[in-house]
């Protein structure tokens, strides 16, 4: 009898919790609110919230996929003082497909995760959502952040050197593309390490480079010799693992076989109720 109770606790626990935590469709990966800029319900703000959300979610099922070929996309609804500011990212290797569920996953749920909150951004596995009162776009923010590592450890001695090394010839090379984004894979030892870097491509090649940068120091703080680690800000991130966690296909170019080793712009104010975007994917 105490087993069943115990199972029907948990069971309406989980029942309880909003579908965003559930892996699912997308891999939740955390969200973050400020909880001293909060509204009202059915106030100015919300409604122009609802229609850039509705409008994002309407885009995701009718509109065209460019936006979501890029990757990246943002947008205003209103006027100030009730001004919403809002922008998607998807992982530069996903399909417009898969960024497009995504995002539709993302205003679906972030609402529930921050349903009176001004300024929030939620990280999925292939997307990120973020919306505040306040304009942060071209703007390099790290803060709040995510980090994640892998408990187990590395035996490989070049293990330090070689995960920094890896990160900062992704940077380079994201630095050069206009989506701000790059994969690079090196053998350590007779074993693949895989790393990803992206940044929003609205921020300047400086600002991706030190946000990228922020981001490896910080790895090298809380990681040491994991065979695994991540951090996310809302401008920028970072991922290494022993495994291909990203579309091979996307990167097609193999790297050299191991050697044998001794072990946007803004536009005008809107009218009121109205939703514009702009999107800047250009590099300095």
């Amino acid at each position: 009898m105490n087993m069943i109770l115990v199972f029907l606790s948990v069971l309406s626990f989980l029942i309880s919790l909003p579908r965003a935590y559930f892996p699912g469709d997308h891999f939740y990966i955390d969200h973050f609110y400020n909880n001293t800029v909060n509204f009202t319900r059915n106030s100015t703000y919300q409604s122009n919230l609802n229609l850039l959300l509705s409008t994002l979610r309407s885009n995701t099922i009718h509109g065209s996929s460019d936006k979501f070929s890029e990757g990246f996309y943002n947008s205003t609804a209103g006027q100030d003082p009730d001004k919403v500011y809002c922008l998607f990212l998807c992982r530069g290797d996903v399909s417009a497909e898969k960024c497009k569920d995504c995002v539709n996953f993302a205003t679906s749920n972030i609402t529930q995760c921050c349903p009176l909150q001004k300024d929030t951004v939620i990280w999925y596995e292939e997307c990120l959502l973020r919306y505040s009162n306040v304009s942060f776009f071209s703007t390099m923010d790290t803060e709040p952040d995510v980090a994640w590592w892998n408990r187990d450890d590395s035996t490989g001695g070049l293990f330090d050197q070689q995960v920094p090394n890896l990160m900062n010839e992704a940077v380079n090379q994201a630095l050069s593309t206009t989506k701000m984004f790059a994969m690079k894979r090196t053998y350590i030892d007779v074993q693949m390490l895989y790393g990803l870097v992206q940044c929003t491509p609205d921020l300047s090649t400086d600002d991706c480079r030190r946000c990228l940068r922020l981001a490896i120091s910080r790895l090298d703080g809380f990681c040491n010799k994991s065979v695994g680690g991540r951090v996310m800000y809302p401008s920028c991130n970072i991922r290494y693992e022993y495994y291909p966690f990203y579309n091979n296909t996307f990167n097609p170019t193999p790297p050299l076989a191991p050697a044998r080793r001794t072990p946007p712009v803004l536009l005008s104010p809107p009218s009121p109720g109205s939703v514009t975007s702009s999107k800047d994917t250009s590099t300095e």
